[in-house]
């Protein structure tokens, strides 16, 4: 049974208003690089789904006969967004059997008439199977056997989701080959296409003047897709290498256009360009980026300067698209960030000045004109001393804010294990569910379900020196108002200083990252998971 349909093509015949039908070549790999996350092992039956724009779903269902190769296929009719969804069950889907793996091609446009382009061809679709419920190495559709890494191990890295379902990757830092801790930054970008399975090359973080071209390497940097499609990268830090190792912040503002693989940059800035590393960014529903907090400066001791200023960008307003809300000093590092009520407001929430963990939680408005602190008259906070280091993720159809974990000392690693829901209609913060380990530096992301997945993080067990952490819990608001939570399946190794980015499909990418150990040990790590999350029954 586990080796039928390791990369099955078949010719798909669509059926359409043109005389000629568009054919598709369906190639469905059910391999993996590692036995124990074989999305085939147990699959007694499959299930071909399709749907779309203004189409019922269609589907047929076969028994996996380890003597054929044979599945049938839905007649998928001419329109957009159409997506091929397969599962393998343990038993007859029809009779209640289990879901034990899935996958999903990116959406695709049927056309009515045989573009002159298909004559005598076929377009490929891939569905890639994973394990539902696991943490899966990524194949690809070209090498279903051979696990899948990052082009270079990478941590403190951004991985943003392009509109055409691809994500982008882009700098960080490594260990400089044969010196233990001194750090690199990077310029190095990569695109992960989930359709493919594969990491490709991309343009390295850069600007060009006068025909030569300036990389551009930073780690610690903020990055989001805009409205347009275009990937905002904003500051960061370099190091200078050598024995101090210091970091120098960054200033710059580049825009990576996946179009056409290349980057533009805000010019000259009035007030003057402001430098900030490990500060947060979030867009509203208007489009506009906030940018708040962070660190302005390394200081020769060892300490930091933290930027007060919060900044903003109109991507929209030509040349005079940088700006600073006036009036407003917000020094805070470590603080969570997010669009609530919809992308109405921006939260700021808690987050360290440097000397005290913070309990506060702030709101921006754009008001038409610029950003605006909002003043309330009873103020949400935090419970207890605050918290630092902590993930935010959206619930409810993003009306509401789970803030998970995070730290309760400004300095020292002492994490927390509990959560909080801000509730941003009522401006209430009530208790959440228990995240099961105690962990700041959590990566957390809203899944196509609405379930909130966080993973990995940084802990301490007892006083001992901090280590990585590689647990998970899945985090569902009920219709009923309250929000719970259940663990989930541990990363192969554990990592903090990671990204975990929801695809197109619903599932999770979680790449790269630091595992650190209790000895001091540290490994900049190169591997990349795919979760898919176990759907619901329809």
């Amino acid at each position: 049974m586990k080796r039928l349909l390791l990369s099955a093509l078949v010719s798909l015949a669509v059926a359409g208003c043109a005389p000629k039908e568009v054919p598709y070549a369906l190639n469905i790999v059910t391999s993996s690089c590692d036995p124990a996350t074989n999305p085939f092992d147990g699959v007694q039956f499959l299930r071909v789904r399709v749907t779309g724009k203004e189409m019922e779903p269609v589907t047929a269902i076969s028994a996996s006969n380890p003597a054929t190769r044979e599945l049938k296929l839905p007649e998928i009719p001419s329109g957009q967004a159409r997506v091929i969804e397969v599962r393998g069950y343990d038993g007859d889907p029809n009779s209640g059997a289990r879901v034990l793996s899935m996958g999903k091609s990116l959406p695709f446009d049927v056309p009515d008439v045989v573009p002159e382009m298909l004559m005598g061809g076929s377009i490929k679709v891939n569905v890639i199977l994973r394990k539902v419920n696991t943490f899966a190495p990524i194949v690809s559709a070209a090498a279903p056997t051979q696990c899948q890494q990052l082009r270079v191990p990478r941590a403190g890295h951004t991985a943003t989701l392009l509109k055409d379902g691809r994500v982008f990757i882009a700098g960080g830092f490594n260990l400089k080959a044969g010196v233990a801790f001194e750090k690199k930054a990077l310029a190095d970008t990569e695109v992960f296409n989930p359709e493919t399975g594969a990491f490709q090359l991309s343009k390295p973080l850069s600007i060009t003047s006068q025909g030569a071209v300036y990389e551009l390497p930073r780690a610690y940097h903020a990055a989001t897709r805009l409205p347009s499609g275009q990937v905002v990268v904003w500051g960061g830090e370099s190091y200078s290498g050598g024995s101090n190792n210091s970091a120098s912040t960054i200033a710059s503002i580049i825009f990576y256009d996946a179009d056409v693989d290349d980057f533009g940059a805000v010019g000259p800035r009035t007030p003057a360009a402001i430098t900030r590393s490990r500060h947060q960014i979030a867009v509203d529903a208007n489009g506009k980026v906030l940018v708040v907090g962070g660190v302005n400066r390394y200081s020769s001791g060892g300490g930091v300067i933290l930027a007060n200023e919060v900044e903003w960008l109109d991507p929209t307003a030509g040349t005079n698209i940088y700006k600073i809300v006036d009036g407003v000093t917000l020094p805070r590092l470590e603080a969570t960030v997010m669009p609530v009520k919809n992308g109405e407001f921006i939260a700021v929430v808690g987050g360290t000045d440097g000397t005290t963990v913070k309990s506060d939680i702030s709101f921006f408005k754009f008001n038409g004109t610029t950003f605006a602190k909002q003043s309330t008259s009873m103020p949400p906070m935090l419970s207890g001393v605050g918290r630092r280091g902590a993930a935010g993720a959206l619930i409810r159809d993003s009306a509401d804010l789970v803030i998970l974990g995070g730290y309760g000392d400004p300095t020292l690693v002492r994490p927390v294990a509990s959560s909080e829901i801000l509730n941003a209609s009522a401006a209430t913060v009530a208790p959440g569910p228990d995240i099961r380990t105690a962990r700041g530096d959590v990566c957390a992301v809203t899944m196509g379900d609405g379930t909130v997945l966080a993973v990995g993080g940084r802990t301490s067990d007892s006083g001992n020196p901090p280590r990585s952490d590689a647990t998970a819990v899945l985090i569902t608001a009920g219709t009923s108002g309250g929000v719970t939570s259940i663990g989930g399946p541990n990363l192969p190794k554990a990592r903090y200083a990671h990204t975990c980015t929801t695809l197109l499909d619903g599932t999770v990418l979680v790449t790269g990252g630091i595992n650190e150990l209790v000895d001091g040990t540290i490994e900049i790590l190169q591997d990349a998971y795919i979760y898919t999350p176990t759907p619901p029954v329809d």
